[in-house]
């Protein structure tokens, strides 16, 4: 069980990125496509709950729960986060409303599913700035010293063009 310290500072960071790239790993026959989803909530228990097309085919009992990974990525932001655990479509339309609050009204047709992944494992990686070693900084300056030009004024006439 991962600790509340752990969980509450991936909910933040999941909400914060808000967005993305979801992917089925399973060896089923049926899968289901990648997409880019937008998350609902984060619960306590650390499960992501977000919304799903619904694919055209029918989906069986056994195609309801499968191995998925969560990919949060979003340009900008100094982190990113990958996900994995097993994801698990909800029908109930109760639990649907529940979860989803105001938001199921407008997705309570048959063309969207509320999906639940159980995370079992998260990594979350931080981009640090780069910063260049010492060669680096006095190659930059000895190129920064011998290129260095001024801005030189060019005058140019420009003349009016006729269209024919």
């Amino acid at each position: 069980m991962v600790s509340d310290i752990h969980v509450g500072f991936m909910r933040d960071r999941i909400l914060e990125i808000g967005s993305a790239l979801f992917a089925n790993t399973g060896n089923a026959l049926f899968k289901v496509p990648t997409s880019i989803i937008s998350v609902l909530r984060v619960d306590q228990s650390g499960n992501v709950w977000f919304f799903l097309n619904h694919p055209n085919v029918y989906m069986e009992e056994t195609d309801r729960s499968f191995p998925a990974r969560l990919d949060f990525y979003r340009k900008g932001k100094p982190f990113f986060l990958n996900v994995s655990g097993t994801a698990e479509v909800i029908t109930d339309a109760d639990m649907i409303r529940e979860i989803a609050g105001e938001k199921a009204a407008g997705h309570t047709s048959s063309r969207v599913m509320l999906v639940k992944v159980q995370v079992e494992h998260a990594a979350y990686f931080e981009q640090r700035e780069r910063t260049p070693n010492i060669f680096q900084q006095c190659w930059l300056a000895i190129c920064k010293h011998l290129l260095h030009e001024q801005p030189v004024l060019r005058p140019y006439k420009i003349h009016p063009m006729e269209l024919a």
